[in-house]
């Protein structure tokens, strides 16, 4: 089983991505310049002991509180179930893949899994944090 993290997932989406993917979905019209102007119109500014930095435009990012906020998430990551071969579960960020491995054929398609996986997430910016990644062996003894 290899558990996977995404690297400050929720900052980390960015915004034209996320509006293609809506579109893809067919989100279109007002709901589609509504959820554009909710994303592209932040601004943010970091303050430290009194001063404050010049206003910044966000550009990636889902906001956090919010109650769309997770929902965009979920959207934007959305596809990788359905090219999986192996077993797979997200919930929000935390990624869990896994199979049991009985051949070397078993093993190969579990990196091979692991390797699309990183081809999406370096193709859509939502990249994995490596020191966060674990794998774990469930059994009688550790592969050879």
């Amino acid at each position: 089983m290899v558990y996977l993290d995404y690297r400050k997932a929720f900052d980390s989406v960015p915004h034209q991505r996320l509006l293609e993917k809506l579109k893809e979905f067919g989100i279109k019209g007002k709901l589609r310049v509504w959820l554009e102007d909710f994303l592209m119109s932040r601004t943010m500014t970091v303050g430290v002991r009194g001063a404050f930095s010049q206003l910044q435009a966000v550009l990636s990012g889902v906001p956090q509180g919010s109650v769309i906020g997770p929902l965009l998430f979920l959207l934007f990551v959305n596809e990788p179930p359905n090219w999986i071969k192996n077993e797979f579960r997200m919930f929000a960020d935390d990624t869990k893949i896994w199979c049991p491995i009985k051949t070397a054929a078993d093993s190969i398609t579990l990196q091979q899994d692991l390797v699309s996986l990183c081809s999406w997430s370096e193709k859509w910016q939502l990249r994995f944090n490596a020191d966060k990644c674990k794998v774990m062996h469930i059994g009688h003894s550790l592969p050879t």
